[in-house]
């Protein structure tokens, strides 16, 4: 498929996916209005899918981030009809919301690099990147407990109309005279565009598992596990600051879930000279966990939305069971997360790069949380949590990665190379 047809292919689904959603969220409990949200999502991850294939040659960067980006918001729109007939319409405004924060927060790139790419004019792409960024600010007020209403949604939202009515005109292509740099201003020669490329997954695995460390900490460990830990005392009663805090936890984790997806393939990008099948096979089974892991996180939507609903303070049964229902389904993804690990640890000790004590430590995590998910489902009991004590393997990758990507930076090692060659010229 050429870059024309792609992006023709693109412009119609933008605008049959503004009509899908439109009319389909004005027939909120009918099969129709199901049906048609559920099309919109499957419109929205192919939009996304269109766009990472045409655009990752020149940014991957952003193609990933878009692709990312589009996957959330339709697996959010979807979860959000099942979410209102389950859990109220308190749980489908979050999703809803964190959906929005997703397209904003995804599209802002996408445009800045439509417009280095020559596919969309400068003032077309400034319009499109400031209204997704007031998109992505307005979900972030109505999540924080401020309403604004869907002022902020209008710019990005006649942004994509012209948009895509462009992309049905002309496709993917220059909006301009000029050709787009193909390489992405990437190094012309193969042994340079192949460093930067390990550089650049060696970054963005790095700095990915440094974001997720501090998201799910402050997620888990500050707000989920203390809720856990007040129904476990017998708490009745919390501060409302817990609701909107629980709230901001569940957007946080679901960063943490598409950062997931992003560490995954740059991983397999990195370690792809290890083993490229292997590879493959662990970007998939994160990728999976990753899935799996958003499944569990709406179930803390759930929660929320019971809380936001009922306008109380209290911790009621259902709360409690949707607390639960999260741990249980997330145990089970840890399975695919530690398959995961184990194979991250296989291919590093296969790399040239990677000391075998970091491959070491690595593996010695994915058994861990092998170990901890086959004995949450065994019926004895399981009083170890191995995985407290072995995920030391993760905080080393994600240390010695950040180091290899500062370390071997491009600019770097050229500037290097150039001054041993001024220094062997002779005087």
């Amino acid at each position: 498929m050429s870059l024309r047809v792609a992006g023709r292919c693109a412009g119609a689904f933008f605008l049959l996916a503004f009509v899908a959603y439109g009319v389909g969220s004005a027939l909120p409990g009918q099969p129709a209005g199901a049906a048609l949200v559920a099309l919109n999502s499957a419109l929205v991850a192919a939009i996304g899918a269109l766009a990472f294939r045409a655009l990752r040659p020149a940014r991957p960067g952003a193609a990933w981030g878009y692709l990312v980006a589009r996957g959330a918001e339709a697996f959010l729109l979807a979860a959000g009809l099942v979410l209102r007939d389950s859990a109220g319409a308190g749980a489908a405004d979050i999703v809803y919301q964190a959906a929005m924060l997703s397209l904003g927060l995804g599209s802002v790139p996408f445009c800045l690099a439509l417009a280095r790419q020559r596919w969309l004019p400068r003032w077309l792409a400034g319009w499109g990147a400031a209204g997704y960024a007031l998109l992505a600010a307005g979900a972030a007020a109505e999540l924080s407990g401020i309403r604004v209403g869907l002022a902020p949604a209008a710019p990005g939202g006649l942004f994509e109309l012209v948009f895509g009515v462009l992309l049905l005109a002309r496709g993917f292509a220059p909006a301009t005279g000029g050709r787009p740099d193909p390489t992405g201003g990437a190094p012309s020669s193969a042994a340079g565009a192949g460093d930067t490329r390990v550089w650049r997954a060696a970054r963005a695995a790095g700095v990915g598992l440094l974001l997720m460390a501090i998201l799910a900490g402050l997620a888990n460990f500050g707000v989920v596990q203390r809720l856990a830990a007040a129904d476990a005392a017998g708490a009745t009663g919390l501060p409302l600051s817990h609701q909107r805090a629980l709230v901001l936890a569940v957007v946080a984790l679901l960063a943490v879930a598409c950062l997931d997806v992003l560490v995954a393939w740059a991983l397999r990008a990195f370690l792809a000279d290890a083993g490229r099948a292997v590879a493959l096979l662990a970007a998939w089974c994160r990728t999976g966990y990753a899935v799996v892991f958003a499944v569990a996180i709406t179930h803390l939507v759930a929660a929320a939305g019971l809380l936001r609903d009922g306008g109380t303070d209290r911790i009621d049964a259902g709360v409690r069971a949707r607390i639960a229902d999260f741990e249980e389904v997330w145990s089970v993804g840890l399975l695919l997360f530690g398959v995961h690990l184990l194979l991250i640890g296989w291919l590093a000790w296969r790399s040239a790069a990677v000391p075998t004590w970091v491959a070491a430590l690595v593996a010695v995590a994915g058994a861990g949380y092998l170990a901890d998910s086959i004995g949450a489902l065994v019926p004895a009991a399981y009083p170890v949590q191995v995985a407290t004590v072995t995920f030391v393997g993760e905080v080393v990758l994600m240390g010695w990665l950040l180091g290899f990507a500062a370390r071997r930076r491009p600019g770097r090692r050229a500037d290097r190379d150039a001054g041993r060659a001024r220094q062997a010229q002779p005087a």
